[in-house]
């Protein structure tokens, strides 16, 4: 009986690991490296008649390999309403706003655009539309781990922090241009990026708005354990640690190292938060603890009702958009 209670203790132990090692595989495979997405069509409609939108996009490659696309606005041409549709509703609530507005055409900023986990750049075309109406350049690129960027891994802010400057810097070279200001525009984990980095280098950045960010990437790990199976979701401290050593194997960080919400309180440039009141995966109650560690009161928390993690925008709209290009205007 003994050695029977032994053999099985041996194979139940031996079932434990390899289901840990494969939580720690898969989970920090998930994580860092998902499914990378191809163009799809909406996108393919806008880069197929930029004008058509108000845009004017071309494109470079990083030094690091990083690929990069410029959106710039352009004033529409024709008096046809279907043209710049969303950029001339846009511009009509700004105007109401008394907003200080320049011409249509006029750049007078650039907004450098993360994307969030499982997205790519040509994720913020419809987006660019908005902004670049409001007068502001657009630099869109893909995250590491996602789209065509050649970076295998994402690491939520722990080397994208360091690039983002590296690269508006290499685009100011090449361009002949400098000390144009610079805000951050990021969605969920772009979101956090732009946070942890106005916190790195709070002389670079003008402003940031971060929309649905977490404020530890803890939280969001642990909320994808929900999906799990039930007999594996009892174990979720484990499978969340198991997650963290994978992520820490691969990339060399652990996911305690990533916190917007202590980023916040190292923040010294004016910042717009907005997150869905519906968001069962990263919940509203992160957005306001974020929004009460940063100091001063050149911030703004916008919570949008009915919304979830993914239609933030969406569900608030051209409001929402009105707001986060105010914010911008404002803090020039």
């Amino acid at each position: 009986m003994k050695r029977w209670l032994k053999r099985l203790f041996c194979c139940l132990a031996a079932v434990f690991l390899i289901i840990t090692i494969g939580i720690a595989w898969i989970g920090s495979k998930q994580t860092l490296s998902p499914k990378r997405r191809s163009i799809e069509s909406y996108h393919q409609v806008i880069l197929d008649q930029p004008a058509h939108y108000g845009l004017s996009i071309s494109s470079f490659i990083a030094s690091d390999g990083t690929p990069c696309m410029v959106c710039e606005p352009v004033a529409p041409t024709s008096a046809d309403q279907t043209i710049a549709h969303k950029s001339r509703l846009l511009r009509h609530e700004l105007t109401l706003r008394n907003a200080p507005l320049a011409r249509w055409g006029q750049i007078r900023g650039t907004i450098f655009m993360l994307h969030g986990h499982r997205g790519c750049k040509e994720d913020h075309l419809p987006i660019c539309e908005r902004f670049c109406a409001a007068g502001f350049r657009c630099l869109l690129i893909d995250i590491p781990g996602h789209g065509s960027s050649p970076h295998a891994y994402a690491t939520f802010g722990y080397r994208e922090s360091e690039m983002i400057p590296a690269i508006w810097q290499e685009y100011q070279d090449s361009r002949g241009q400098s000390n144009s200001p610079l805000f951050l525009f990021g969605y969920s984990q772009g979101g956090a990026i732009s946070l942890l980095t106005a916190a790195k280098y709070p002389q670079k950045i003008c402003a940031i708005a971060s929309i649905s960010a977490f404020s530890s990437l803890e939280n969001p790990i642990a909320a994808s354990a929900k999906h799990l199976p039930p007999v594996i979701r009892q174990l979720t401290p484990l499978t969340t640690r198991a997650c963290a050593l994978g992520i820490y194997l691969r990339a060399g960080f652990f996911p305690s190292a990533i916190q917007p919400l202590r980023a916040a309180s190292m923040i010294s440039c004016p910042v717009f938060l907005s997150h869905g009141l519906d968001d069962s995966f990263v919940p509203a109650d992160q957005a306001q603890q974020i929004y009460h560690a940063i100091p001063g009161n050149q911030k703004n928390l916008k919570l949008i009702p009915a919304a979830k993690h993914h239609n933030t925008l969406s569900t608030g709209s051209t409001a929402l958009y009105a707001d986060i290009c105010e914010h911008f205007l404002h803090a020039l």
